[in-house]
């Protein structure tokens, strides 16, 4: 089984990153990632193993007045980065089109669903390789001089080969953070599995009892 995990890059105070947490009661490790970078973790849903990011991140940028982008990988196979700017989705990144799963659907079609949502007929399916992989769009949530060749490099895959059969998502995901100059650990795990001794230290914020 692969690796799957939702988490938030933010940037902006601290400070107004936790309000954003306990206004809503979410629980998660918040981390320093960069000067000004934070890595936002919520705790999963305990039935579904998912945590929802992307209204988080809305909220956050809405506070903060900063960019957020939500990143989410499926079963080490499949990654998205979606770019937030004042409480709305302004740009998407996925990392393979080809990537799709069979449903039926209101009225009993067979079709193809793309991890992004998109759909597509079973006799047109999309092709493979990413979208959404303009590097000048993520360059300004990193930090110090981001490399825009290697940025770009990373976000379509093009990662060196390691000893794995395939590129995992999660490597992909790690490349990326690596071009933005960001530290990848905080933000390439799910809450359950968050290395807590990890420097600098996470601030776990926890929802106040009611």
């Amino acid at each position: 089984m692969g690796t799957s995990y939702q988490t938030i890059l933010a940037s902006g105070e601290l400070a107004q990153i936790q309000t954003v947490l306990t206004d809503v009661d979410t629980e998660a490790y918040v981390t320093a990632v960069g000067e000004r970078r934070w890595a936002v973790v919520p705790r999963e849903a305990e039935e579904s193993g998912y945590a929802e990011v992307d209204d988080l991140a809305q909220l956050i940028t809405l506070r903060t007045g900063e960019p957020a982008v939500t990143f989410d990988v499926f079963d080490s196979s499949v990654m998205t980065a979606t770019l937030h700017v004042d409480g709305h989705e302004a740009h998407r990144f996925l990392s393979d089109r080809g990537w799709v799963t069979e449903y039926w659907d209101d009225d009993d079609n067979e079709v193809l669903a793309g991890f992004d949502g998109t759909i597509y007929p079973v006799d047109a399916p999309p092709p493979p390789g990413p979208s959404g992989d303009d590097p000048a769009v993520f360059a300004p949530l990193g930090v110090g001089a981001v490399d825009l060749v290697a940025l770009g490099a990373a976000l379509r895959g093009q990662v060196p080969p390691d000893d794995a059969p395939r590129l995992f998502a999660e490597c992909q995901h790690r490349a990326i953070l690596d071009a933005l100059r960001l530290d990848p650990c905080p933000l390439t795990r799910p809450f359950r599995h968050a290395h807590l001794d990890h420097l600098p230290a996470a601030l776990h914020v926890r929802p106040e009892a009611g």
